[in-house]
Parts: C-alpha cells; structure tokens; sequence
C-alpha cells in the first residue's frame, strides 16, 4: 500500500498540484489524499482508476508491478520541480533567489531544446 502512496505523491509533485488541487480533480478531500500518500488508506477501485487517467499511468505502474519507462522528459521534469519546489536551494553555499531560481529553470529548458533539436528527435 505504500508504494501507491508514494507513486501518488510523485505524480502529483510532478503535476504541480497540491493535495487539495489533486482531491478536487479525483471528488474527494485533501486528507483522503493525504492518507493515501502516507499509506494509512488505500484507494478503492474506483478511485485507483481514476487516479491512473488522472495521470496518464497504468494500474500495473501505481500498483508497484511494474517499472514506468524512464524517459529523458520525465527525468528533466522532476529536476526542474525540485529547484522550482525546494525551500532554501542554495549553489555553492549561496542561497538562490527566485530570479536566479527562474534563470537556471530557463537555462535547462533552452539545453533540452538546444540538444534534442541537434538529434533530431
């Protein structure tokens, strides 16, 4: 049951989306997500289904069955969250204000574009 949790917790994360944000889409409370992601309620069926087009996943993926595909987006994606996302970022021992913050999220988007415009994908 856990793994659903913390599978819900990094598709949200990903998503941008607050618990709250995220209840609203799937009918049910911020606590019910909050309770799904600590492991301490599992989602019904229903709700597991709704979860997977929520975010474009399979059951086998939630469910801990199987290995999502890593793809280079994703992995990009999540490294962008977390300097977006992450309280007191620092660089070298120096905190990094938001406007840095903003800068260095321009500057991995424009190398993704950069390097995959060059291979053609």
């Amino acid at each position: 049951m856990n793994n659903i949790g913390e599978t819900i917790r990094k598709h949200r994360r990903s998503e941008g989306l607050t618990q709250e944000q995220l209840g609203k889409r799937l009918g049910v409370s911020s606590s019910t997500i909050g309770m799904y992601e600590q492991g301490r309620r599992a989602p019904n069926k229903d709700m597991l289904l709704k979860i997977c087009e929520e975010f474009s996943i399979s059951a086998d993926n939630l469910l801990g069955l199987s290995e999502p595909t890593c793809e280079a987006v994703d992995i990009i994606k999540e490294m962008s969250d977390r300097i977006r996302y992450s309280d007191n970022l620092t660089f070298n021992g120096a905190v990094i204000n938001s406007e840095d913050r903003e800068k260095l999220l321009n500057a991995i988007e424009l190398a993704t574009v950069l390097a995959l415009s060059k291979k053609n994908i």
